[in-house]
C-alpha cells in the first residue's frame, strides 16, 4: 500500500489488541501490508479513548499492553501522536455543530479535525463517520 500519512482511529487499535474483535483479522492482516514509509498518526483523544475503552471491557493488561504499544512505536518513529492545539479544538467543535444529525463523539471530530489540519486522506478505522467528510477508512 503506498500512500502518505495515514491517521489510525481507535476501532481499528482496538481490533489489534482485542483477538476476539470482530474486525482483528481484517487490523491485522492491513496493518502488517502497511509500507514503512506510511506516516502513521493518532492522537492524544484516540489514545484516551482506546485505553479507556481496553481498561473498561478487557481488563487493565490489555489496556497497558496497548501502552507499551504506542510507547514503543513513538520510540522507533513508525508513529506520531498529535497533542491538541486550540485550532484543532476550534475546528472539531464547528464539526459537531455541522453535523447535529450525526451521532459524532468530541474524539471523533477531533480526529477528523486533525485529518483536515495535517491533510491526511485515508484513517485506519471502522468508524462510518469519516464519510462525512469525504475521508477514505481503510481495510
Amino acid at each position: 500500500m503506498k500512500q502518505d500519512k495515514l491517521f489510525i482511529d481507535t476501532g481499528a487499535w482496538i481490533a489489534l489488541i482485542q483477538e476476539k474483535d470482530q474486525f482483528h483479522e481484517r487490523a491485522s492482516s492491513f496493518l502488517k501490508s502497511l509500507d514503512f514509509s506510511v506516516k502513521r498518526v493518532s492522537s492524544s483523544y484516540v489514545i484516551a479513548e482506546t485505553y479507556t475503552w481496553l481498561r473498561y471491557r478487557a481488563g487493565v493488561s490489555y489496556a497497558n499492553q496497548f501502552l507499551g504499544i504506542i510507547e514503543k512505536s513513538k520510540q522507533n518513529g513508525t508513529l506520531n501522536i498529535i497533542l491538541d492545539h486550540n485550532e484543532t479544538l476550534q475546528l472539531a467543535e464547528q464539526l459537531l455543530k455541522d453535523f447535529p444529525d450525526q451521532k459524532l463523539s468530541y474524539v471523533d471530530a477531533v480526529s477528523m479535525a486533525i485529518m483536515k489540519t495535517e491533510q491526511i486522506q485515508k484513517v485506519f478505522g471502522f468508524d462510518r463517520h469519516f464519510y462525512l467528510l469525504k475521508f477514505e477508512i481503510v481495510p
